[in-house]
């Protein structure tokens, strides 16, 4: 695991060729699916701390991260951007399969934890955000709550398409009966543009439960809201308990800032960014031990264990056929 000391060693050593703070290697380009809020803090950070200015195009709620993989697809033989850091990690893998990713080969970047980097140091995963559902405490009682996602028939969700709802009917594939019998029962359900919009339809009364993940949740609660979060497990033993769903960063291949990239997405794996990160309103859960010492409300002691390459890989048609069962 990098420690800070590490990381800001990495920081320097990839700046040491940067230029004046007017010059364009002074820049890093970086498309960014992450909340704005939340985005806007960590670029601060970095400019504040490296002097390096942080260009940014974001996406929008209900689509993000597809519409940004699909750009960078087909800016791929002539990248803008330097670097993706995304919120959810399937999109990443798609670029990494259709080689529009560089190798971070720094001895640093091959120290990341195994099951949050791709095996060619193509992306890695870092503070994570947990799927969950939201209820409303003051109407359902923590006790009545089903222990299992499959039992969640009578829940909202985000669209299907796009996101972490994406990913996690992608990774639903992985157990096809109990995925086609929930989504079965949830004939004509709601779905909806995005996670904050599956939470507010708890807070105003309009669903009981909502399939979302734990920032907007998080967010909801900062407003003032009545509503709660239960991490349902997949399956019992041990690594069937709730899905978390990484950040991820990556380089474009062919980037015009390729020293500043790397630099930047050392910065992103820091325990600075892990810390901010887990005090921000998205309360994302750290991956660093050190870090998670810090916020012991922040730990998941049993996550589901997952092969996000192979939920990738089966994603096209594990929507399509989820978008089937919904509207039968």
């Amino acid at each position: 695991m990098m420690m800070p000391k590490q990381i800001s060693s990495l920081v320097a050593l990839l700046l040491g060729s940067c230029t004046g703070p007017h010059s364009d290697q002074n820049t890093v380009v970086v498309y960014v699916s992450a909340d704005e809020r939340i985005a806007r803090q960590i670029f601060d950070a970095y400019t504040n701390k490296t002097g390096v200015v942080v260009e940014w195009v974001g996406d929008t709620e209900s689509t993000k991260t597809t519409a940004l993989v699909q750009r960078i697809l087909r800016e791929k033989n002539n990248p803008v951007a330097d670097v993706f850091w995304s919120s959810e990690i399937l999109g990443t893998i798609q670029l990494a399969r259709h080689d529009a990713l560089a190798p971070c080969t720094a001895q640093r970047f091959k120290d990341w934890p195994s099951e949050y980097r791709d095996s060619k140091y193509l992306w890695f995963g870092f503070s994570p955000r947990a799927r969950v559902v939201a209820y409303d405490p003051e109407v359902t009682d923590v006790s009545e709550l089903p222990l299992y996602w499959w039992q969640y028939d009578t829940a909202v969700i985000a669209d299907p398409r796009f996101g972490t709802t994406f990913t996690h009917v992608s990774v639903m594939a992985s157990f096809p009966t109990r995925r086609d019998e929930l989504f079965k029962r949830m004939n004509n359900a709601t779905y909806l543009g995005g996670n904050s919009a599956t939470v507010q339809a708890v807070v105003d009364g309009v669903a009981k439960y909502a399939m979302t993940d734990s920032d907007d949740v998080y967010a909801s609660q900062a407003r003032g809201n009545s509503v709660a979060m239960y991490m349902p497990r997949h399956h019992d033993g041990v690594g069937g308990g709730t899905l978390l769903i990484p950040n991820t960063v990556a380089i474009l291949q062919g980037c015009k800032h390729p020293i500043n990239a790397e630099a930047f997405a050392a910065f992103l794996l820091s325990d600075e960014v892990a810390i901010l990160l887990a005090n921000s309103d998205s309360r994302n859960f750290p991956l660093q031990d050190s870090v998670k010492e810090m916020f012991p409300r922040l730990i998941i002691d049993d996550p589901l264990q997952v092969d996000f390459s192979v939920a990738e890989e089966y994603s096209a048609e594990a929507v399509q056929h989820t978008m089937e069962l919904l509207a039968k």
